[in-house]
């Protein structure tokens, strides 16, 4: 009997919690507050949550805000800038680039690119607002058959910017007509300096 009611308020003490997965079988809860109700493409990634929000007059403003700030404080949409408690994020579309340690000021903060692992957009994905030099540790390295932007992007198939590089400016349902796909290890907004570093 003493087992059974155990068992019983772990079991209700676990439910309500609402958890997204976040690779390699570890899970993260799902950041609080009613931003969602004003924003979307909400994303978190190295501790940050990003999102897009509407200010008062009706613009999205991009934005985001370190969570370990917020662990005891809903977070919410203040005038189009992710906040919590007395904390207030930062707009990621100010003019010369995103969040300070993204792309070294290529693109601007609203650049941002959505790749698959499978074509037509399928399949486990991720999303990037800055350059990603080296996708080894993204989990997307050399596994990236299909692409959606905001702005334009540069690929290549090698780390670093180096090997095949490619522009794109539309979004690509099958990198194979690029002879692209499973091959791409670097990414980047377009702009200063062409296709290489």
């Amino acid at each position: 009997m003493l087992i059974e009611t155990l068992a019983a308020v772990a079991l209700l003490s676990g439910a309500g919690q609402e958890a997204a997965p976040n690779g390699g079988g570890q899970e993260r809860v799902a950041p609080r507050g009613d931003y969602r109700d004003t924003c979307s493409g909400e994303y978190v990634n190295r501790g940050r949550l990003y999102a897009d929000c509407r200010d008062r007059r009706g613009n999205i403003r991009g934005t985001s805000i370190e969570l370990n700030r917020c662990s005891d404080y809903e977070i919410r949409n203040d005038n189009g800038l992710l906040a919590c408690g007395p904390f207030r994020g930062t707009y990621e579309d100010r003019p010369g680039g995103g969040r300070p340690d993204d792309d070294g000021g290529w693109g601007g903060g609203r650049n941002s690119i959505t790749v698959y692992r499978d074509s037509n957009f399928r399949g486990a994905s991720t999303r990037f607002t800055g350059a990603m030099p080296n996708l080894r540790n993204s989990g997307f390295n050399d596994v990236i058959s299909s692409m959606e932007f905001r702005g334009e992007w540069v690929a290549c198939t090698d780390a670093y910017f180096r090997g095949q590089c490619q522009t794109f400016r539309d979004d690509v349902a099958n990198l194979q007509r690029w002879g692209m796909n499973d091959r791409i290890s670097s990414l980047r907004p377009a702009g200063r300096g062409g296709g290489r570093w």
